[in-house]
């Protein structure tokens, strides 16, 4: 079912309209938002002054209409911090309720968080070992701690970058202006995330747009490449720290400079940074995960009333096939050819260490290395790669979608290019892993370069160290044996043998059967 939610927030209004399943699948349709830092206006007011107001009532119509424009058929609208703590909040809220054209749930911090939580689970699968989730917004900052679907602890503070910003009076950032951060951060934390201290998993996420700026400017600072979603990308808490105070010397034109700097989140990027870093410093916090879900699509499975949170692998999987079906929903040859991989891997086992890992990396490679041939079939591989890099898929770290991107991007080159941006993200030991894998995907779609999926199945009959000796099984193999023996090249030079083929038995089958 479309559905579409409206969340009114401290920082910013947003509309999400996604087709959402009972199985825990959200796939956007659409995304749109407009700032207006509500929290600095409350928190220097008390309440909405009528022109905020009226362009905050403006917001909601103009997001409500676009979600309705997109065919979304259940709507849901949120308000957190800001319009929860205005002196004139329900005012305004039933203008926003009268735009919206539909009902607007004012939630408590705890209920913020809990949804946030949801979501967060639902882009990272299941933790087996726990899950902590902190979300900061612009009015507050959530904590939720938990191993099912409903968390076991929960809790929100004031910490919110809107709203603490009014207590920063210079820019660049005084002394003072610290030291007040400080003091207002050390005191919410005694109030609700004493608990935390002594319970927090293994595991802590952090999300939100500001910590998803804040991480984009660290990977630009280390020169690493990331994909279009950050999720699962993970961060050093002394390497934000150091963050913080290059951002907190600078002035508002200084740190829009500052290399993956998104303009729009320039204003406050020293406050969050300062926020967040001394958050996880009290909590004793190293290392965080990004997560770029939260409580949007929270508010989503919620409605939707899910059940079932996807293990990782599942979550990989689906993105993987989805892909494929959306640019090539006919296409039989991509999922053959992922099979043929994983059994030439199988066969192959003697002469490599890849792991479970590599076999399913492998597969989705499979499946997906030739959607760009529904753009052009000219240099398919680099629109394929670029269809991947961008596709938000769920599941994936940004190093496991840097290396599925690489090997997408090669599929027919001679070897992996050094300089090619994705290979940055991909960990030098991982590397001749990944030339493994992309030698057996090339010896694989060759197997079925003829496209009608004649070969099924293969053997190993050979194996020393000169060559390995595949016999195939399936009916008219001449194309399929003469097409391997040109894809070898690259199985040659990583394995160190050549790599043969033969004819086995025929057997009757059906095409695609692999």
């Amino acid at each position: 079912m479309r559905r579409s939610v409206l969340d009114l927030g401290s920082n910013s209004f947003h509309v999400l309209v996604a087709d959402v399943t009972r199985d825990g699948y959200v796939d956007p349709v659409l995304r749109e938002r407009q700032m207006l830092h509500l929290g600095r206006v409350v928190a220097e007011h008390g309440g909405i002054p009528d022109d905020v107001a009226d362009d905050a009532v403006d917001a909601v119509r103009h997001l409500s209409e676009l979600a309705r424009r997109n065919g979304a058929t259940e709507h849901h609208a949120v308000a957190t911090s800001a319009l929860r703590d205005a002196e004139n909040g329900p005012e305004v809220v039933a203008r926003m309720c009268e735009a919206a054209g539909t009902s607007i749930a004012v939630i408590p911090g705890p209920e913020e968080a809990r949804l946030s939580y949801l979501g967060a689970r639902a882009a990272l699968g299941v933790s087996p070992g726990g899950l902590a989730v902190l979300d900061l917004g612009g009015g507050s900052l959530e904590l939720a701690i938990g191993a099912r679907r409903v968390p076991d602890l929960v809790t929100s503070s004031n910490l919110g970058v809107s709203r603490l910003s009014a207590l920063v009076r210079e820019d660049p950032m005084g002394k003072a202006d610290r030291a007040r951060l400080s003091a207002a951060i050390t005191a919410e934390l005694e109030l609700s995330g004493g608990a935390f201290a002594t319970q927090l998993p293994a595991r802590v996420v952090a999300v939100g747009g500001t910590v998803r700026a804040l991480a984009r400017v660290l990977a630009a600072q280390d020169h690493a490449w990331v994909p279009m979603t950050l999720n699962r990308l993970p961060v050093e808490t002394d390497r934000l720290a150091q963050l913080r105070d290059e951002l907190a010397k600078l002035d508002r034109d200084g740190r829009s400079d500052v290399a993956g700097m998104k303009n729009r989140r320039a204003d406050h990027a020293h406050i969050a940074a300062t926020i967040l870093c001394e958050v996880l410093e009290q909590l004793g916090v190293e290392r965080f995960e990004v997560c770029d879900w939260g409580l949007r699509e929270g508010v989503l499975l919620d409605g939707a009333e899910t059940l079932v949170t996807p293990e990782p692998q599942v979550l990989r999987t689906r993105g993987v096939r989805r892909l494929h079906d959306v640019f090539r929903p006919d296409d039989l040859h991509c999922p053959h050819t992922a099979e043929l991989a994983v059994q030439l891997l199988d066969a192959t086992a003697a002469v490599h260490e890849l792991d479970g890992w590599d076999r399913e990396l492998l597969h989705h490679a499979g499946v997906v290395h030739g959607v760009g041939s529904a753009l052009a079939l000219r240099r398919h591989e680099k629109h394929a790669a670029y269809i991947v890099e961008h596709a938000e898929l769920r599941g994936f770290s940004p190093q496991q979608c840097a290396e599925l991107v690489t090997l997408v991007r090669f599929q027919r080159s001679s070897g992996i290019e050094r300089s090619y941006p994705p290979v940055a993200g991909i960990a030098p030991d991982r590397l001749p892993a990944i030339e493994q894998l992309l030698a057996l995907l090339q010896a694989a779609e060759g197997l079925d370069r003829t496209r009608d999926q004649t070969v099924v199945g293969m053997q190993v009959t050979q194996l020393d160290d000169e060559r390995i000796t595949l016999e195939l099984d399936g009916d008219h193999l001449d194309l399929a044996q003469s097409e391997i023996a040109r894809r070898t090249a690259m199985f040659r030079r990583t394995f160190g043998r050549d790599l043969v083929v033969s004819s086995g038995p025929h057997r009757d089958h059906e095409p695609g059967d692999g």
